[in-house]
Parts: C-alpha cells; sequence; structure tokens
C-alpha cells in the first residue's frame, strides 16, 4: 500500500503533515513520490490567505483530473481550509472521498484503520509521532498553535484557535524523539510558533521561552537551535544573554515587524513601532555583533499612503536587515481589515513591494559576498544529482526562506554537518568546496 502525501503551506502545517505520515506508515503504507503509483492520496491544505485557497482548488483540480480513469484510490483531503472554506470545497469536489478536519488525527486513525487488516493502536506519548518529510538533519518543532493576537489582518486565530502552548516536558521528550529517529540524523532543531516569543504564557503564566532553550540545549544529538517567528511586541531584549551563553543557540533573529510606522501598526493591532522597533534591531546588534537580522513586511495595507511607504522604506534602509520578506496585502473575509476604508489599488501594492524588494536584493548580495575566501559550517541535506555535489545551509540560512549552499563534494554525509569554503555568492545562495577536515560531525 502507497501513499502520495501534497503539504501545502507553512511549516507549522508541515508538522501536521508529519504525523497523518507517521499514521499512515505505522499501519503499513510507504511513501511515494509518483502519485499514479499511490493507493492513497492525502491533501493537507493551507487557507492562511486567498492565495493559498487558489493554490489549494489548484492543487485538488490537477489530483482530481490527473487521477480520472486511473486505478481505484482514496482521495483525502486535511487542513486548514476545514476551518474556512470546507463547504465551499466540498461542494466543488465531488471527487474527495474523505474530509478530515485540522489535526484530527484520531478520526485520521479510524479511516486509515478502514484501508488496514491490522491497525496497531496509538502511541503512548504525550505528543504524536511524526515521519520526516523535511531534509536531512532538521527538525521543526511546533512549541505552540493558534494565536491570540489577534491583527486586524489575519485569519489565523479564525482557524487555528486561540494560543496554546505545549508543556516543556513534552516539548522536550518529542525533541528527544526527533534526535533519535535515523533517518532525521537530526543537528538543527528549529522552534515554530504563530508568536515563539508568547510560548508559556497561557500555561505557566509567563513568557517561558528560555526555559524551553535551556531544556532542549541539553539534548546531545542537536547542535543548532534556531527560534523562528518572535513576534516584537513581545521580544524581551533581557534574553539576548541566552545567545551569548548557549553556544547551540544560533543568533538569528526572525522578528516580523509587518510595518514600522505607528498609525499603520495600530490599524493592524500591533504595539510597537518606530523607534521602539529600532532600539530591538540596535540592541540586539550591539551585543551580538554576529547577529542575523530578518523580518517580514506588508505593502500596501489599508490606508498606507506614498509618506507612509517612504517612511517604511527607510525604516529598512536603516535598520539593515540581512533578509526581508514582503507580503503583498490581502483582504481577508471575515478580517476586520477587510472592512477598512482606503484600500490600496493592486498595481501600487505590487510596486511598492518591488521597490522593497529589489532595493534588499542588492543589500543582501552584498552580505551574501562577504562570506567568499572564508570556511563555514554547513548542514549537509541532500545530494544534488543534477550538479553533482550536495545542497545544504549554513548556520544563518533557515530552511525554504532563505538561501541554500551548493557544495562541490563527492561522498559525504547527508545529515552531518561540515566545512566548506565559500567560493561565490548571488544574491540568494552560497557556492563552496568541501573541506575535509577533523572534528566534523
Amino acid at each position: 500500500m502507497l501513499y502520495f502525501l501534497e503539504s501545502l503551506g507553512c511549516a507549522k502545517n508541515l508538522v501536521d503533515s508529519e504525523v497523518f505520515a507517521q499514521i499512515l506508515e505505522s499501519a503499513g503504507y510507504q511513501r511515494t513520490d509518483q502519485i499514479l503509483e499511490a493507493d492513497l492520496v492525502l491533501v493537507n491544505t493551507c487557507a492562511f490567505l486567498e492565495d493559498a485557497l487558489a493554490e489549494a482548488d489548484a492543487v485538488l483540480t490537477t489530483i482530481s483530473e490527473f487521477l480520472v480513469g486511473e486505478k481505484p484510490r482514496q482521495l483525502w483531503v486535511t487542513g486548514c481550509l476545514m476551518n474556512r472554506v470546507y463547504e465551499e470545497f466540498k461542494g466543488l469536489f465531488s471527487e474527495v472521498d474523505a474530509w478530515i478536519g485540522l489535526k484530527d488525527f484520531e478520526g485520521f486513525r479510524q479511516l486509515v484503520a478502514q484501508t488496514v487488516a491490522d491497525m496497531p493502536p496509538a502511541a503512548s506519548q504525550s505528543f504524536h509521532p511524526r515521519s520526516r518529510l523535511t531534509g536531512t538533519g532538521f527538525a521543526y518543532l511546533r512549541i505552540s498553535d493558534g494565536c491570540s493576537n489577534n491583527c486586524s489582518y489575519c485569519t489565523i486565530p479564525s482557524i487555528r484557535g486561540a494560543h496554546e502552548s505545549v508543556p516543556i516536558e513534552t516539548l522536550v521528550e518529542e525533541a528527544r524523539a526527533l534526535a533519535r529517529d535515523p533517518q532525521r540524523k537530526l543537528k538543527e532543531l528549529i522552534l515554530i510558533a504563530q508568536d515563539t516569543a508568547l510560548y508559556g504564557v497561557d500555561i505557566y503564566g509567563r513568557q517561558a521561552l528560555p526555559e524551553l532553550i535551556e531544556a532542549l540545549h541539553d539534548i546531545e544529538e542537536i547542535q543548532w537551535i534556531r527560534v523562528l517567528y518572535m513576534h516584537p511586541d513581545h521580544f524581551n531584549l533581557e534574553w539576548l544573554p541566552l545567545w551569548k551563553r548557549l553556544p547551540k543557540l544560533l543568533p538569528y533573529f526572525e522578528i516580523p515587524i509587518q510595518h514600522s510606522v505607528e498609525r499603520i501598526l495600530k490599524d493592524m493591532g500591533r504595539k510597537k513601532a518606530g523607534d521602539q522597533l529600532k532600539e530591538i534591531f540596535a540592541q540586539i546588534k550591539q551585543e551580538l555583533p554576529a547577529a542575523i537580522l530578518r523580518t517580514t513586511l506588508i505593502s500596501g495595507f489599508p490606508g498606507e499612503t506614498d509618506e507612509d511607504f517612504q517612511e517604511l522604506y527607510a525604516f529598512v534602509n536603516e535598520v539593515g536587515f540581512h533578509f526581508l520578506g514582503v507580503f503583498d496585502y490581502s483582504p481577508e473575509e471575515g478580517t476586520p481589515a477587510y472592512h477598512m476604508p482606503d484600500h490600496v489599488p493592486d498595481e501600487i501594492v505590487v510596486k511598492r513591494s518591488s521597490i522593497l524588494l529589489n532595493t534588499h536584493a542588492d543589500q543582501r548580495t552584498a552580505f551574501l559576498e562577504r562570506f567568499v575566501d572564508q570556511t563555514l559550517p554547513v548542514l549537509i541535506e541532500e545530494y544534488d544529482e543534477e550538479n553533482d555535489g550536495y545542497l545544504g545551509r549554513t548556520w544563518f540560512f533557515a530552511p525554504d526562506i532563505d538561501g541554500i549552499v551548493f557544495v562541490d563534494a563527492r561522498d559525504v554525509e547527508e545529515g552531518s554537518i561540515v566545512n566548506a569554503l565559500i567560493t561565490d555568492a548571488d544574491d540568494i545562495n552560497l557556492y563552496a568546496e568541501y573541506l575535509e577536515t577533523e572534528g566534523e560531525s
């Protein structure tokens, strides 16, 4: 029995996909990347933005058409669309055999049990076991789900519910299991949530991210710990000594500000703006000179004027982010921003995004060129057959959102951290030669 899994959306959704994959594999299914070979096709959807819904529609349309006339097989759908547009999609896709609620792992187990002769009992751990769907050498650890920030443009609270943290002991148990997984060859653990800086407030009555990092730092197999999605309103500058004291904790700060203008941020439902945001990044750079700064912005939020955009543009250039993502504002039905006046015309939104991204591309190129002729540690993820080398990441590249390192090498173990001499750079990626040295891991 073979299954094909299409996981759409972000890394947080990928964690759910890995749980679904593990349930299938525990029942005897094997994963295939050839959809026509599969006995069961599972699509885990994203519904965060209209673009995500359009992607889900396109994927399901393509798969449905692809499977017409082929051998009988099951097509199942789950994910975030179940809590946003289920009835609409159910009416569009009669070809779907089962619609599974968001994170309804027990319901999924029961469905899988109907397709096999002998379904093993559910695991007894406090967490859901997962099968690897990422590159070799790293894993995501979702430390909380949902969100209670209620930003005016965001659908997450209505889809995934209020902020709900996972207890530290459960996360440590899950991380140790990931570290023992021979398929993962875990070296890097990446902490994710809708707002990692707010971790623990709901169950401990305090921000407990430092305590969690301390506990995870003791896991021997893990060599890099990366924290993503730290909301600027909740990031605490008093945490910075943690990055100085813990060698495994990478000085990589992803702090999504979305904008810099106080009026715009107030309309977004966010608090810190302008000089307060500058102070966060200035303090990080002062105390941790090697720190990497990454942020995301929203272009064209309702009411954004040319003057607001120029202020944002100046802010971005003054701070000097190493990595930057820009989203065109998407009016999402059901959110407060959807009903705000003065929506910015699409062509202006796109133009502003392009200006930000093009300017940043030049800055990013200059940053990456600094590493040419330097030796960097690179986590090897997979063999690159096309170029007869390996694909990997150095410590300041997060998966999927930053660049990759193309390593010219032969017979290097996937999942290992090796030394590589950087020989070239472009505006996104680095190119390197493997250096065989002692002490690699």
